[in-house]
């Protein structure tokens, strides 16, 4: 995410590219596609608070595109439009051998919430339930089991990712560091550490609803989908504990909630799950690209 002056504010841009072949499961139709690609840049935008107000698409189509497939593209960049409040002003169009959607964001802010700020003593909060979309994945492409209803809502946030862009900009003037969680809920933990210079403490697995009975009828481990799996879209942040009760009003005024998991402490760079007098390392996880 890049940050420059611009007019007597900063503009702030983001770039974000959905490759067909890493980024679209199995049943997942253009349309849906196509609002992806722009979530994905809103998602790092409500992460540092600031409200995108345009953005420009470049699309890479393979020969043999219908124009059924075309609409939908547009329908679903039509989706994110109405969806996060952004305007589309522009792109471009090439033949590339899968889809590719380029997204490019703007906006405009006085400044972002940066990865280095926490501090020894803030918080560690979370926006959202963690293992849904690692678990929809897993359904999708490895035919886990699951039961039907959490199954449906697995499949759903994989399909249609919903960063919540009123939340970010809510919570942002509370927070000393954020970023989201779209690499991995311990890729983000480790991002933080090491840009901040401190340990971090965590202390509770945000598992979604279901989550937990899902990792256990499928004999997986609850803390590597709960923090390595990626694809959630919400916030990772830290802020200073006397702040949290405001920002959790402020959070439920946009309809969202705070997820209390963890403390800024111990070895810098480090993250660990304290429970008890037990101690294990975490360990940097996630989604890498060309790894």
């Amino acid at each position: 995410m890049g940050l420059a002056r611009a007019s007597g504010r900063n503009l702030v841009a983001k770039l974000d590219m959905l490759v067909e072949g890493t980024d679209v499961p199995g049943g997942m139709g253009y349309r849906n596609a196509a609002r992806k690609a722009v979530a994905m840049c809103v998602s790092d935008f409500a992460a540092k608070g600031v409200r995108p107000g345009s953005f420009m698409i470049s699309l890479g189509l393979r020969r043999g595109t219908s124009m059924r497939q075309v609409r939908e593209l547009g329908m679903g960049l039509r989706d994110a439009e109405r969806e996060w409040g952004v305007a589309l002003i522009g792109g471009d169009t090439n033949e590339a051998k899968e889809l590719v959607i380029d997204c490019a964001m703007l906006g405009f802010a006085d400044g972002i919430v940066p990865r280095s700020g926490a501090k020894p003593g803030d918080a560690i909060v979370v926006t959202g339930p963690f293992g849904f979309e690692p678990a929809g994945l897993r359904i999708l492409e490895k035919r886990a089991k699951a039961e039907k209803r959490f199954a449906s809502e697995a499949v759903r946030r994989v399909f249609r990712p919903t960063p919540n862009l009123e939340a970010g900009v809510a919570l942002a003037p509370f927070l000393s560091a954020s970023m989201d969680s779209s690499d991995g809920l311990s890729r983000s933990l480790h991002t933080i550490a090491r840009a901040s210079g401190v340990g971090l403490e965590v202390e509770s697995l945000p598992a979604g609803e279901g989550v937990r009975e899902f990792a256990k009828q499928n004999s997986l481990p609850l803390r590597e989908l709960v923090l390595e799996g990626g694809e959630e879209y919400a916030i990772v942040a830290t802020l200073a504990r006397s702040k949290l009760p405001h920002a959790r009003r402020a959070l439920s005024r946009a309809g969202a909630t705070l997820k209390l998991i963890g403390r800024v402490a111990g070895v810098p760079g480090s993250v660990v799950m304290v429970s008890g007098e037990e101690r294990q390392e975490i360990r940097d996880a996630g989604w890498t690209h060309l790894g």
